[in-house]
């Protein structure tokens, strides 16, 4: 490609950038859509070019973002930029999906924890304690006003709230992980139609029912289990954090294999389509049903509950 005919084609891409950049920042509720687009310009330009070009582009966008929109979103386009050059720089190299989707959300996850590291240094604002803090103050709130209507809250009520939240705060490093992960996943998402339209590189998602993660997570999660057990739950030291956060993520992989399945054997069973997807919505508001499809994912992973399937159609 030449020189000139790059320069047009990063100009171009610049420009679409500026505008969903503000749609993002100007529209909300659109913005909530366009968020998840912002990696594309860099996602092209990377699978095209050669890194010091996406570096400069990455350079230019973000003086760009300062004129558009201020200092304070800065951190969305270097957060966007990085984890669409990550992702380009992949797909350049036909790299197989598992290790480009991985470097990905390590990418988004670093962002934010700099970010966050960032705004703590520089600024002196601790977003994750001002935001337990307040909850905690809403619930002292909301037990006086219930008082107030002679309807007061029990201790024991108001303490298991209380615990929710330092739980909630504990969970942090695992949130942010799982974060970043579904955030990832819809940028994909996002970019898949957009690649497949406009470049000759695309991103070849295997089918969520044909997914099988690998079977060591069960022992994984069986060990966690066990070393749970073994833990002080009233002393919130570093191991008490380590095992519930590696717990916690645990269960979310093996919730997902275990959705997995439910697709799987709605496709084998020529399901309507909007049965799997109620059975999701059903386990995310009902606290049994998750943990039905949880002894699902745990099935699915220990045992050729598939090929059973299978024969016996």
């Amino acid at each position: 490609m030449n020189s000139g005919r790059k320069i047009a084609e990063g100009g171009a891409l610049l420009a679409l950038y500026c505008i969903l950049l503000l749609i993002t920042i100007y529209i909300p509720l659109l913005g909530f859509i366009t968020f998840f687009f912002l990696p594309i310009p860099f996602i092209l330009v990377t699978s095209k070019q050669k890194l010091s070009w996406s570096v400069g582009f990455l350079f230019v966008g973000s003086l760009l973002t300062i004129l558009i929109g201020s200092v304070l979103s800065l951190p969305m386009t270097l957060l966007m930029g990085a984890t669409g050059i990550v992702i380009g720089s992949f797909l350049k190299r036909d790299k197989p999906m598992t290790p480009m989707f991985i470097s990905a959300v390590l990418t988004f996850l670093g962002g934010i924890l700099v970010t966050y590291a960032a705004t703590v240094v520089l600024f002196g604002v601790n977003y994750i304690e001002e935001t337990m803090t307040v909850m905690e103050e809403s619930i002292d709130s909301s037990a006086k006003i219930m008082e107030s209507f002679g309807q007061a809250p029990t201790e024991k009520i108001i303490q298991g709230m209380h615990d929710s939240i330092s739980t909630l705060t504990t969970l942090i490093p695992s949130l942010l992980v799982i974060t970043s992960i579904i955030m990832v996943l819809l940028i994909f998402l996002a970019a898949h139609p957009i690649l497949k339209r406009f470049s000759d590189k695309s991103l070849n998602w295997p089918r969520f029912q044909d997914l099988r993660l690998p079977k060591s997570l069960l022992w994984y999660y069986l060990i966690t289990m066990l070393l749970a057990l073994f833990v002080n739950m009233d002393n919130k030291d570093f191991v008490y954090m380590a095992i519930t956060n590696l717990f916690f993520i645990l269960q979310f992989f093996i919730m997902i294999q275990g959705y997995s399945l439910i697709f799987y054997f709605s496709d084998v069973k020529d399901w309507a389509k909007a049965i799997p997807v109620l059975i999701v919505v059903a386990s995310l508001l009902l606290p049994i049903f998750a943990i039905l499809i949880r002894f699902l994912g745990i099935i699915d992973l220990g045992f050729p509950f598939r090929e059973t399937i299978k024969k016996k159609e």
